[in-house]
């Protein structure tokens, strides 16, 4: 059967012909009107926009047949094509790249809580590698780096422990060769230099251990006896220690390590001091014990400074010997208990050391 249509002006053809890719596949067809209202026209670019991405993946078929659809419906209104197309493309973009973002950040979020809830030294297990690839490799050269510094700190640690039980064999020699001495005043000398690098070395050892024991598991433990068993020891030493305060119900931390920091710092204060007072008191969800003497203090410039390994406050070096490691030591096992370990002088004079650990009932 014959078809018949009216042919277009030629105006009209030419511009068909510009718009279409096949001018011959058109020419089997009706011609459709071209123009059309604004609000039919907005509604069909949906429509077939809509269709498109229904049909066109469906069939080889409908990859030819939608493009000249469109052109054929919408030939007047292309340009509102094309600003639909690289709008939703845009947005598209803008959705993915804003999901991309938020998942960084809560990645990196989460990375950084996970380092410091672990902390930077000791042992401790691989952080999680999870998120986006940059995070992960973020996390692995972490990972590595830590690992690393694990491996050297136990190299450096196993030297330094070498070296101070090496020391123990020729400062013995010394001092059984000073007792042979007819001077008694140079022999009193000479005994004291030997006694002050005697409490180096065993320093230096006695921060070995510690570093390679940080992580002491914390157990039940009843504080009031082991502060009683503490102050017990100094007075069979011949140190009268008070005792303030009291905990009245047992509690879960590492006993160890508490009793190597008060230890600590009763030592530095009646090396530094007299009338030290040990008290302990609960506040809120703390722990607080605090050791108290009457000694000379520390200039303010320095109550951060002396908790520096091998560091001793210029006014106070010579007043009594000791190594500079003893706050050093309490500094970072009170770290590694999760604690907070602060310094400051007293109004009537003396210094207080204040530890403050989380409290966790038993």
């Amino acid at each position: 059967m014959t078809m018949t249509a009216a042919a277009p002006p030629d105006s009209t053809r030419r511009s068909l012909t510009q718009v279409r890719p096949d001018a011959e596949d058109f020419a089997l067809r009706p011609a459709i009107p071209l123009r059309r209202s604004r609000g039919a026209s907005r509604y069909r670019c949906v429509l077939a926009i809509a269709m498109c991405a229904i049909l066109v993946p469906l069939s080889e078929q409908g990859g030819r047949a939608m493009p000249l659809f469109l052109i054929r419906c919408f030939a007047a209104n292309f340009p509102l094509v094309i600003v639909v197309a690289v709008s939703a493309s845009l947005s598209l973009l803008a959705v993915a790249l804003w999901m991309y973002v938020i998942n960084l950040r809560s990645s990196i979020v989460r990375l950084a809580t996970a380092i410091e809830l672990q902390g930077v030294d000791g042992e401790h297990a691989p952080l999680p590698a999870l998120g986006p690839f940059s995070v992960l490799q973020l996390t692995r050269a972490i990972n590595l780096t830590r690992r690393r510094h694990a491996e050297r700190l136990v190299e450096l640690l196993d030297v330094q422990t070498a070296y101070a039980h090496d020391l123990h064999k020729p400062l013995t020699r010394m001092g059984i060769r000073c007792e042979t001495l007819d001077d008694p005043a140079l022999r009193r000398a000479l005994n004291r230099d030997l006694a002050e690098m005697k409490e180096l070395v065993e320093a230096s050892a006695a921060c070995a251990r510690m570093q390679c024991n940080l992580d002491e598991p914390p157990g039940r433990v009843d504080a009031d006896e082991l502060l009683a068993g503490l102050i017990a020891d100094y007075r069979d030493a011949g140190h009268c220690i008070e005792l303030e305060g009291n905990v009245c119900y047992p509690v879960v931390t590492c006993p160890h390590a508490i009793r190597r920091v008060l230890v600590n710092l009763i030592d530095n204060a009646l090396r530094y001091g007299s009338g030290v007072c040990l008290s302990v008191r609960v506040e809120a969800q703390t722990l607080v014990f605090a050791v108290m003497d009457n000694g000379p203090g520390i200039e303010p410039s320095q109550l951060e400074a002396v908790f520096a390994p091998w560091y001793r406050a210029p006014h106070t070096a010579a007043r009594a010997p000791g190594s500079g490691l003893g706050l050093a030591i309490a500094r970072r096992l009170t770290l590694a208990m999760h604690g907070d370990l602060q310094l400051q002088n007293r109004r009537t004079g003396g210094l207080e050391a204040r530890l403050t650990l989380p409290l966790i009932t038993a």
